[in-house]
């Protein structure tokens, strides 16, 4: 559970290598942060074709490098300045002793176990603590400094790297050794003594925690432009019962060294080398398990971009298929040629101002809009295209295009919400409508947006027996059936579009339009859609 920075170099592009600052806590590849460097000097260098390239990399990364820099510089000052003044506050008085302790701390470094990202696991930090409860900070920056220097020989040789861990390390086992002293000389003694080493090893653990803890969170900080109190959260937040528990067997055994000398090695090693046996055990154990579960993850990943992907080819699809059939539809009617298309337009300005969000309630309506008059498929061109007004007879006849449409339009799964709308849409507010003369809040939403919209449309547009009247004197036609006609609600709705409305010319057809949802709206303009 040590708190060190490690380095992995992976070849890139002629001599470009990727260091990689990570945590020992091998908690994900997010924690993980990338810069480029060069394998010598630290610089950005790629030979031959791709030197602009690295030039511009070099050029991009050069400001956060420098604070890279310069906070590893500042880190590295504070463990060498906590490192001398170690030896100033107390005399070494057991140099073989702090030299076994810090063998002991140089071996469950060496035998640091790797995780499944990078990272790495070790017990060290237990031979800092020991040593501040035993020998002060003198014998806390010494086992500090070999651990740095043990992890920097059993691993890739970074100075960078060096630099860094010596210096929080140090830094680290200064401010703890401090603690230590402080509680020795509020207890009157310096001797490692049950209960009170049991917790001054807690308490040196602490502090070794929370202070390498945030150096170490502050560097990836820097390396992936996050913010530090999350990575110390998400990275570091879960090891604090462990380093309390090893803190406190940290002091358990500076007690029994003090009391049983060197031969209490053997006792020492045993629960050190029994830790790094089960975490070894568990991480080869559960490896295999966690590459099987990323590796499902990934093919779940790619499964659900596939399926997204076909899902909206197939929304775009159907609802090509229906602007088609609009089309159609106007090839048939000249005299109504782009009113489905207009009418759709409105009815989804009318919708977004009363409150509808749900992309698939606003789908909907479009769907119903744009196909409302599917049904007049069935009522003969004679009545259809009859340049006069039509009889009772012939008006009882095209009154059954609802009821068309809507038996047309619910035999598709995906259109049947649409088809409601179909039905309802010669439907009025105070129950005179038809086909089923339904009355107020009974009748769908979005037919009461239609009927106002296609209202609206049909006074200004030219027809085979009148022309077309201005929006002003739609807008009064419309303003006048509110509550009988129409919904009072959407009416207001209505009236605060119509000066946008008014500026379109009378009988134009808006941009072919395609509906797409609020999430695809800005690529709209480069896929080039049509509706026919």
């Amino acid at each position: 559970m040590s708190l060190n920075v490690v380095s992995e170099i992976r070849p890139g592009r002629g001599q470009v290598f990727a260091v990689h600052f990570s945590t020992v806590l091998g908690h994900g590849r997010d924690t993980n942060a990338t810069f480029w460097t060069g394998l010598e000097a630290g610089q950005g260098y790629t030979a031959g074709p791709e030197q602009s390239k690295s030039n511009c990399e070099m050029t991009a990364l050069s400001a956060p490098r420098r604070r890279e820099d310069w906070f590893i510089a500042l880190t590295f000052a504070a463990g060498s300045v906590g490192f001398t003044a170690a030896f100033f506050l107390r005399e070494l008085d057991d140099p073989v002793g702090l030299a076994v302790i810090v063998a002991l701390a140089v071996l469950t470094e060496a035998l640091s176990v790797r995780l499944y990202f990078g990272g790495w696991v070790s017990v060290s930090f237990v031979g800092t603590a020991m040593a501040a409860v035993l020998f002060g900070p003198p014998g806390a920056v010494t086992t500090a400094g070999a651990i740095a220097l043990t992890g920097w020989m059993t691993g890739e040789r970074d100075r960078r790297k060096l630099l860094f861990n010596f210096g929080h390390e140090a830094a680290s086992a200064f401010l703890a050794a401090l603690a230590v002293m402080g509680v020795g000389a509020v207890a009157g003694t310096t001797v490692p003594l049950a209960p009170l080493s049991l917790i001054e090893g807690a308490l040196a653990a602490l502090c070794l925690y929370f202070s390498d803890g945030v150096w170490v969170a502050a560097i990836i900080s820097f390396t992936s432009s996050r913010n530090v109190r999350v990575i110390f959260r998400e990275n570091i937040g879960w090891l604090l019962p462990y380093y309390v528990g090893f803190g406190v067997v940290a002091g358990a055994l500076a007690v029994i060294f003090h009391q049983l000398g060197v031969a209490a090695v053997a006792v020492m090693v045993l629960p050190l080398v029994l830790a790094r046996y089960s975490v070894t055990q568990f991480v080869e154990r559960t490896r295999e398990n966690v590459v099987r579960l990323e590796r499902s993850n990934e093919q779940l990943h790619r499964a659900y971009v596939e399926i997204r992907d076909m899902s909206e080819k197939l929304r775009d699809a159907y609802t090509g298929t229906l602007e088609s059939l609009v089309t159609a539809l106007d090839v048939r009617d000249q005299e109504t040629k782009g009113h489905s298309v207009r009418v759709a337009q409105h009815a989804l300005d009318i919708a977004r101002l009363l409150g509808i969000s749900d992309e698939e309630e606003l789908l909907t309506i479009y769907r119903g809009a744009l196909m409302h008059d599917v049904g007049k498929i069935g009522v003969p061109d004679a009545i259809l295209l009859k340049p006069e007004r039509l009889t009772e007879e012939e008006w009882t006849f095209m009154r059954r295009h609802p009821a068309m449409g809507y038996r047309i339009l619910a035999q598709v799964p995906y259109l049947r919400p649409a088809a409601k709308i179909v039905l309802a849409h010669h439907e009025r507010w105070d129950g005179h409508g038809y086909p089923r003369g339904l009355e107020g809040e009974a009748i769908p939403l979005g037919a009461r947006i239609f009927a106002v919209c296609d209202t609206y449309d049909a006074i200004i547009s030219d027809r085979p027996y009148r022309r077309g009247q201005s929006p002003d004197a739609a807008l009064a036609e419309i303003l006048r059936c509110a509550g009988s006609q129409f919904d009072p609600q959407v009416v207001e709705a209505f009236e605060a579009l119509f000066p946008r409305w008014k500026q379109e010319s009378a009988g134009q057809t808006p941009r072919p339009l395609l509906y797409l949802p609020a999430w695809r709206q800005e690529d709209d303009d480069a896929t080039g859609r049509a509706a026919g």
